[in-house]
């Protein structure tokens, strides 16, 4: 009888050993599963943030016989300076790719690089612009993000705040609040446009245009008002060759800071 119950209790044991280890082989490998594609996920993000370039659209105001606002210097002379310096930051750095609205000299319309814009699908937009004044000593920095209401408003009003706190911060006089202020177009009756500019505390959704290069941009876009073509000592800090290098480094360095990404120390 021992030999017989040991015989009939052999195989039983044998079969829940054989259980265990099909129970144990099953948890290895979805354990392995599990891990490899958590393995697979993060390389891949890391991949896909780190090998892609950012896309940056980067207009220069004007161009051809459109010379924008006249002083002491034109303004498309600024725009095409700083957006020269800018675009070779950002192709030192190797982590963007700059679309440019326009060529160097060239005419071209704002519809034609809003929509230029548009198709290349950037991560965030900036126009570069000068201002002007029939006041010689009128001075100073500004810029417009997409105003409120818009898609694409509070991450502009972000990339703008970071903007005009670089350029403050190599020396620029920040007009309206911090530097930052919303753009309008309005039409009356007769059909004739006139521009409004309101401080960005003013933060009511109005039903008016914007600056074109801004409209209907799902990106963080924002135009900037470098300096004041008509005030000399403006010009001298922030309009000449020296000037449009330190405002491009001060636009790199927001770019950087907007993306959560450091800057590239060379």
């Amino acid at each position: 009888m021992k030999g017989k119950n040991w015989r009939e209790y052999e195989p039983a044991k044998k079969q829940k050993n054989r259980r265990r280890r099909r129970k144990g082989g099953f948890l290895k490998k979805l354990i392995l599963a599990i891990l490899l594609f958590v393995l697979g996920y993060v390389g891949y993000q890391i991949y896909f943030h780190h090998s892609k370039p950012y896309i940056v659209g980067l207009d220069a105001g004007h161009g051809g016989i459109d010379i924008g606002a006249e002083g002491v210097i034109n303004e498309v002379e600024l725009t095409e300076r700083t957006a020269a310096k800018l675009t070779e930051l950002l192709k030192a750095d190797g982590r963007f790719r700059v679309v440019q609205s326009r060529d160097e000299g060239e005419a071209k319309s704002v519809t034609d690089r809003n929509h230029l814009f548009k198709r290349a699908r950037p991560d965030l937009v900036i126009s570069l612009h000068a201002n002007a004044s029939e006041d010689s000593q009128a001075f100073g920095f500004e810029c417009y993000p997409s105003p409120p209401g818009k898609e694409n408003h509070d991450k502009s009003l972000k990339f703008a705040q970071y903007i005009a706190k670089e350029m403050e911060g190599i020396g620029a006089r920040l007009r309206g609040t911090d530097g930052v202020r919303f753009g309008y177009y309005v039409s009356d009756e007769e059909g004739n446009t006139s521009k409004l500019l309101l401080d960005s505390s003013d933060t009511q959704v109005y039903d008016y245009d914007t600056f074109g290069m801004l409209k209907n941009m799902k990106c963080p876009a924002v135009l900037v008002e470098q300096c004041f073509v008509t005030n000399q000592q403006d010009v001298e800090e922030f309009g000449l060759e020296e000037g449009c290098a330190k405002s491009a480094q001060a636009y790199y360095r927001a770019i950087c800071k907007y993306l959560a990404i450091n800057e590239e120390k060379k």
